[in-house]
């Protein structure tokens, strides 16, 4: 099976409001339990040329691990995010390629 990796980008008013969301990811995404068919990752990745925006990248094996993992994150951590009110965007897609380098 394909992977399927969702992309959600943020930008946050200020960086204080960013640092606070990554935070909460840390702890939430460490709290997240579920009966996962194959393996997920997730990546939290901030912006090293504007200290306001950061992205979440998960990646799913399965689709019906992508499918309860994005309710789990509707319910637990979109509601937080939408307090602070960041210009987002979010893409989802299968990887149709993949190239990786080096050792």
């Amino acid at each position: 099976m394909d992977e399927i990796r969702r992309t959600i980008m943020n930008e946050f008013s200020d960086e204080k409001s960013c640092d606070i969301f990554i935070m909460v990811l840390k702890q939430k995404w460490s709290e997240c339990q579920g009966n996962l068919q194959g393996k997920c990752a997730v990546e939290i990745v901030r912006d090293s040329n504007d200290a306001r925006c950061m992205s979440a990248i998960l990646t799913f094996e399965y689709l019906d691990d992508f499918i309860l993992i994005s309710e789990w994150a509707e319910e637990t951590v979109t509601p937080y995010r939408d307090t602070l009110s960041p210009k987002t965007q979010t893409f989802s897609g299968v990887i149709e390629a993949k190239f990786e380098f080096g050792g």
